[in-house]
Order: structure tokens, then C-alpha cells, then sequence
């Protein structure tokens, strides 16, 4: 097949593809049941239900922990977390550095790890 062939090919598949979607619009499907795949047309959503955020106490520390560490995860995964030593947490708050190249610099680092030392610490 030469190229200006396969090129009417693609243009005729293109061209059906666009009639065929203007004329069948997609139905709206009805909301599905929490944190499962709902199906559009051809495509799939998933709806995510996060559960409430924890409640963190009043500590120093808090706000850089609440800035730093939510742009990440969910800080209820900091809050199922058992508690930890504190060499534990600067472990940890250094791996999410050096690994995960969060941006939290030395000063704002030891201010997070001395809250979770305060609100998440192995008494």
C-alpha cells in the first residue's frame, strides 16, 4: 500500500471516529458506590472518598508539618502510624527528603521531626 493510501485510510478512520462520537454523546452513568471505577463511554473515573484529616494538636511545629508533609500524602497516614522513637522520625522525615526529594530544608526538618517527636513519640 503506498503512502498516500494508508495516509486515506487514516484520514477516512479519523473522520468516522469524529461522526460516530458527535452522533452517539455519552451517557452519564449514575454515581458508583465509594472508591470504585465508574464507567463513561469508553472511559473509566475513579472516585476517590478521602475520610475526614485527623485533628493534629496545638504543638510547635504544626504548621511546617501541616505545609510540608501534606503536599506529599494525606497526614491521616502520619496519624495511623504507631509511635515512633525519635530517631525514627528524623529517619523518616530525612528519607522523604533524600529519597523523595521533598523540599524541606534542615531547619524546617528538625522543627517537623520535633513535632511528631511531641504528638507522635514513643513515650
Amino acid at each position: 500500500m503506498n503512502k498516500y493510501k494508508v495516509h486515506i485510510v487514516l484520514v477516512a478512520c479519523f473522520v468516522g471516529l469524529v461522526v460516530y462520537g458527535c452522533n452517539h454523546p455519552q451517557q452519564e452513568v449514575a454515581k458508583a458506590p465509594e472508591n470504585t471505577f465508574t464507567v463513561k463511554g469508553s472511559l473509566r473515573e475513579m472516585d476517590l472518598n478521602p475520610s475526614p484529616p485527623t485533628a493534629f494538636p496545638e504543638h510547635e511545629g504544626k504548621r511546617e508539618f501541616i505545609s510540608y508533609c501534606a503536599i506529599c500524602h494525606s497526614l491521616n497516614y502520619i496519624s495511623s502510624q504507631p509511635d515512633f522513637p525519635a530517631k525514627t522520625w528524623e529517619a523518616e522525615v530525612t528519607k522523604m527528603v533524600a529519597k523523595y526529594h521533598a523540599p524541606i530544608d534542615s531547619v524546617t526538618a528538625k522543627k517537623i521531626v520535633a513535632y511528631l517527636v511531641a504528638v507522635k513519640g514513643k513515650k
